[in-house]
């Protein structure tokens, strides 16, 4: 699910490969162009880029002095910290990110980002796998959505529980900021439910990576990620996906749990995302059913958008711009809301829901396809894509196909339901007796009070009485 941004990619390319000699009547270069003593005209981003492009070498001849005055300013001015201190004061914080935490991306020398200026965007990136270029590329999403793999290219076979299903219809497309078009199978037919358990009875996936495609540092990895989610949740691939690899089958069996929560004042769930303040920040929040992840994630791009200015996703409407990379304002701030989201100090009020789906999953893989099974696979591929005749033999099958099957174990689910301990009705009943018990024995001992002072009163007239009779005879 790579992005292959093949537009931006093949622009740069032309600055690499072309290089304009003005005609005898002209003397000057177009704009972005320097005119080298040799007669050529080079690209801004071809100076000093550690690749003479002029016959003469002017274009490298005085760069030393250049990298001298390029070296980076100081990245913390004084008081840096002051727009942030309404998340926190305490500057231990701030030390402890400015000391340990920030990460200098190494992008002095970058002359440009609208085009990138890749040459120098990989020669400087201080992180070796180059993992922090692959937000570099600014493409409109319309761009995104073209460049990224099609269902129909992606998706060669798709079955549910026996019966085919169509790529274009059965599945929902949405766009992953980190592995590009994603899809989601959510058929419209109510009848699509799972009538048994087992690999025949579940979903079956034949996928092409089209590695032929994949470009430079945007395809390190070949592979599907999925993600299994409840319907109308969104998927986040990045924070809770797997990877099924290609040349294997990889089989994932479910146990559905349902877990019910109580609303205050015994618990804090919430059935909503509160005022839905995050969601304009999130350009795919749109329908789906609010999950702690989702208002987490919500709430860090609305950080981002108050105080550095930008986001780094599409937001509704595109109003806001996304993050630089050439900006050291925004790549400190970004890296601070970054580093006070992992600590939980940003002031994300992400109460649970009240009623959540959740799948216990169990992953296997084994080698696919066999070898006497090959044939029969690549005849039915290229029936369904004329795209699949590059893979012709068992090494390519492996390198491009992977094979997804997932299904239920057992169509029992787990129902964890929380119940209030201590009930108003088991309140009142509880004073209630206890006044009770409390009422009952104050009228038992001011009845004894009573009998004893009149036991009392009688032993004494009775006690007088006899005296005077004593006395009388």
């Amino acid at each position: 699910m790579a992005l292959i941004p093949t537009k931006d990619m093949d622009y740069y390319q032309r600055l690499r490969e072309d290089v304009m000699i003005p005609k005898d009547n002209e003397t000057s270069c177009l704009q972005d162009y320097v005119k080298c003593p040799s007669g050529e005209c080079v690209h801004l981003y071809r100076i000093c880029d550690t690749i003479p492009d002029c016959d003469d070498g002017f274009d490298e001849s005085d760069c030393l002095a250049s990298k001298t005055d390029d070296q980076p300013s100081e990245s913390f001015p004084s008081g840096w910290y002051n727009p942030y201190l309404s998340i926190t004061k305490n500057m231990e914080i701030y030390h402890h990110f400015r000391e340990h935490v920030f990460r200098d991306l190494g992008f002095d020398r970058v002359k440009g980002e609208d085009p990138p200026d890749w040459v120098r965007f990989t020669s400087f990136s201080r992180t070796p796998d180059y993992s922090v270029l692959g937000k570099v590329l600014q493409l409109p999403k319309q761009e995104k959505f073209a460049f990224g793999h099609q269902a129909e290219d992606f998706i060669l076979q798709c079955t549910y529980a026996g019966e085919d299903c169509n790529s274009s219809e059965d599945f929902l497309v949405t766009h992953d900021e980190t592995y590009g078009n994603c899809f989601t199978f959510s058929p419209d037919n109510d009848n699509v439910r799972a009538k048994g358990t087992g690999s025949s009875q579940g979903l079956s996936l034949t996928l092409y990576t089209e590695q032929n495609e994949y470009l430079s540092v945007y395809g390190q990895d070949s592979a599907a990620v999925v993600t299994i989610v409840p319907q109308n949740t969104m998927p986040f691939p990045v924070e809770s996906g797997f990877y099924a690899k290609p040349g294997t089958v990889t089989a994932v069996s479910l146990v559905e749990g349902k877990l019910n929560r109580q609303k205050p004042p015994y618990g804090n769930c919430t059935d909503h995302s509160g005022d839905g303040q995050h969601e304009r920040y999130i350009q795919r929040m749109a329908n789906y059913t609010y999950s702690v992840l989702m208002c987490e994630t919500a709430c860090f791009q609305h950080m981002l958008a108050d105080y550095c200015g930008c986001t780094d996703t599409d937001t509704k409407g595109g109003e806001i711009p996304k993050c630089r990379f050439l900006n050291r304002t925004q790549v400190i701030c970004s890296q601070l809301m970054r580093y006070l989201y992992q600590a939980d100090l940003l002031p994300c009020d992400c109460a649970p829901p009240c009623s959540e789906t959740r799948y216990t999953m169990t992953i296997s893989q084994s080698q696919w396809p066999s070898d006497v099974y090959l044939k029969h696979l690549l005849k039915l591929i290229k029936i369904n894509n004329p795209k699949t005749t590059k893979v012709n033999d068992m090494q390519s099958a492996r390198s491009n196909l992977v094979r997804l099957e997932v299904y239920y174990e057992t169509l029992n689910y787990q129902y964890t339901s929380e119940h209030p301990a201590y009930l108003w009705s088991d309140l009142l009943s509880d004073i209630g007796g206890t006044l009770g018990l409390y009422i009952g024995l104050s009228l038992m001992t001011v009845c004894e009070i009573v009998n004893f002072v009149v036991e009392i009163v009688k032993a004494f007239w009775k006690s007088r009485k006899n005296r005077v009779h004593s006395v009388h005879y």
